[in-house]
């Protein structure tokens, strides 16, 4: 969803100025995706600023990840990124598919659920490592330190550009999974319908996702890979799988820029005990 363009209150020097018109063209359309940005030279012309004053306008907007330039490229408006949308509706949908035909369940994966993409338009890559859990992850699971753990890593990227889509690190304590030997090998991977059919196989059942969401600042290589613009944070997302024994079956560690991810919540509130309570007007 695009933001509106909010002007800079209160007494408002020239770059946010500056910054504050181009940013309204932008959401306006009187700019589209592609257009060049005004230059330097001709901001300060049309404001009757200084070079420095017309860059560091220009850096705001950069730094919002509206426009793209810089490193002598001709700053240009930035397209919309292609958005993933992570809700009680996506798990459940997931969870669906699991008693679908092993066809749909091929078709039909994650980045086809969250981002609108096939399978063929993306370049996916895994790798599986068999490790000890530590106090953190012991805790997490309710198993003593030193169990053996399946982390698994998983990347998704454009095919067409090299842009990365997705990127998760996933823990399952190997006990759990053992009886499956194709969940332990990496080679099995894109798994038809995902994590929820896996755990299907060994006869777990998921009850209910819990998230939580963190951010962190981006460094050089984070803004190469995501093709994301300085001060566009990554939100970070744990995911405890819980089943329907109430015990945390996968921990998930995943990360979007915050640029491009919708993250929906819904609570459920209990209702009222019938007769209860009594509605009455004000007053009386």
């Amino acid at each position: 969803m695009q933001a509106e363009a909010e002007s800079t209150p209160g007494v408002v020097p020239v770059h946010h100025q500056i910054a504050d018109d181009l940013r309204a063209k932008i959401v306006r359309g009187d700019l589209a995706p592609g257009d060049p940005v005004p230059s330097v030279n001709e901001l300060a012309k049309q404001w009757g600023c200084s070079p420095g004053t017309a860059r560091t306008a220009i850096r705001l907007l950069l730094g919002e990840g509206r426009i793209s330039g810089g490193a002598g490229r001709r700053a240009t408006v930035r397209p919309s990124m292609q958005r993933i949308r992570m809700s009680v509706d996506l798990n459940q949908r997931q969870k669906d598919l699991v008693l679908e035909s092993a066809e749909d369940r091929a078709a039909t994966g994650a980045i086809e659920l969250t981002a609108g993409l096939s399978i063929k338009d993306t370049k996916f890559v895994n790798s599986y490592t068999t490790i000890t859990a530590n106090g953190d992850l012991a805790a997490e699971f309710g198993i003593p330190e030193g169990s053996e753990l399946l982390r698994r890593e998983y990347e998704n990227s454009r095919q067409d550009t090299g842009t990365r889509l997705s990127w998760s690190q996933s823990y399952i304590p190997v006990s759990l999974i053992e009886s499956n030997h194709d969940l332990l090998d990496e080679s099995k991977e894109p798994w038809p319908g995902g994590h929820q059919h896996q755990l299907y196989t060994v006869g777990i059942e998921i009850d209910r996702v819990e998230r939580s969401v963190g951010a962190r600042e981006t460094t050089p290589a984070d803004r190469a890979r995501w093709d994301m613009q300085p001060g566009v944070p990554i939100l970070r997302v744990r995911s405890r799988s819980i089943d329907v024994a109430d015990r945390v079956v996968e921990l998930s560690d995943a990360e979007y820029p915050a640029d491009r991810i919708d993250l929906v919540f819904t609570e459920k509130l209990n209702r009222w005990p019938e007769g209860y309570p009594r509605f009455v007007k004000d007053g009386e």
